[in-house]
């Protein structure tokens, strides 16, 4: 049952019920278990799935009386579908569904090729994971259906976190390398072991924004992965990068990226630890005039924001000192827990220890195929500031 300041906010849209929102919890209660929220008397208010041992005790999936079957799954996923042919994507990999913003909670369906990847980050959808199986292949008849099992939030919801598992098309995924292109440009892309589903599909946009600066400029990707930003850059005119990543495996990825689109000659690959690449750089002398700063999350909690804070202002302040007057700054933040105005106060901070000053050209947040809802702060959490510094 929940309390009445909460139902205001569900019925505007907000689909997490937290455990502050009910008056209690049933000790009978089973992970992923589907229930009605009603409000004092009985009124219903909506359905959802729960998890009694998550602070978000519970996932808003309808405001009608339905169960969360083959019929209404083929619903969502249908208009889903239908938003995504309207955004004429430069891309043949993108988000089919993205999760609260496509009105189901707790389920990524990523596209690459003809094949799909997905994602299950809760209980409830876990509990409901064939039917979903079962609408991907009827509605996209995929060559290949691949769940990866490595989520981060699958942690938090007390989910095993695993290896992959293919459910159709072995012989299609092979290795797990496949060919995608993005922006005019053709990438290998690991659906198997790769960050996220594979690829970051969020920035694909952003990529092609910042590479828009790249023309006869020297140019810095740090936290590169697989040269999504370096590739680009390179491809769009940019007289030298140099690209940095801790992962050797990643690097080994970006280079084959490069070559493949014949930049190979214009990038520097550096594997090393990003905060003490910045660093030497910097006590080296070198200067670019495009710092691209695009890090993993540094907070999956508002427990570790303090830490993110410091993470993102050192790098930050090194991108700063690491430009000559006029270059560019584009730089991110990938999690919703640090929030914009939280960022641009540590962009102002690193200006200012550094003695420079900026101005933002743009902010920019993830790609159209990851909707954001009014209605939900957290299906807001890519910001890219593009900033000129002087």
């Amino acid at each position: 049952m929940l309390k009445k300041d909460a139902v205001s906010r569900i019925r505007k849209g907000y689909l997490w019920v937290t455990k502050k929102d009910v008056l209690s919890v049933p000790s009978d209660l089973e992970k992923g278990e589907i229930v009605k929220f009603v409000v004092s008397g009985g009124t219903f208010v909506a359905m959802g799935y729960c998890n009694p041992d998550s602070y978000i005790l519970g996932r808003i999936y309808s405001y009608s009386i339905h169960d969360l079957d083959e019929e209404l799954v083929e619903s969502y996923l249908m208009k889903a579908l239908s938003y995504r042919e309207k955004l004429r994507l430069d891309s043949n990999a993108y988000r089919i569904f993205f999760s609260e913003s496509d009105g189901i909670p707790g389920i990524i369906i990523d596209r690459y090729l003809d094949g799909v990847v997905f994602q299950v980050l809760t209980h409830g959808i876990e509990r409901k994971k064939e039917v979903f199986l079962k609408v991907i292949d009827k509605l996209l008849k995929p060559s290949f259906i691949v769940e990866r099992r490595d989520a981060p939030g699958r942690q938090f919801e007390g989910l095993e976190v695993g290896d992959p598992v293919i459910h159709k098309g072995a012989d299609v995924v092979g290795d797990g390398f496949i060919l995608i292109e993005e922006n005019g440009l053709k990438f290998f892309v690991d659906i198997l072991k790769g960050h996220k589903t594979g690829h970051y599909l969020d920035q694909r946009e952003n990529r092609k924004i910042v590479a828009g600066f790249a023309e006869e400029r020297r140019v810095l990707d740090a936290f590169c992965n697989t040269g999504g930003f370096a590739v680009t850059c390179a491809s769009y005119g940019a007289s030298s990068v140099v690209a940095i990543d801790i992962s050797e495996r990643v690097i080994e990825i970006a280079k084959r990226n490069a070559e493949l689109n014949g930049v190979s000659d214009k990038i520097t690959w550096v594997k090393g630890d990003v905060f003490d690449e910045l660093r030497n750089l910097y006590r080296s002398k070198e200067r670019f005039d495009l710092v691209v700063l695009d890090p993993p999350s540094f907070t999956k909690s508002v427990k570790t924001i303090e830490s993110a804070v410091k993470g993102y202002f050192d790098i930050n302040l090194f991108g700063v000192k690491l430009l000559r007057k006029g270059g560019i700054l584009a730089t991110a933040s990938c999690s919703h827990h640090f929030t914009l105005d939280r960022f641009l106060d540590v962009l102002s901070k690193a200006l200012q220890v550094a003695d420079r000053r900026g101005r933002i050209l743009e902010i920019r947040f993830q790609a159209m195929d990851h909707p954001i809802l009014p209605s939900m702060p957290e299906t807001l959490y890519l910001k890219l500031v593009i900033m000129e510094v002087y």
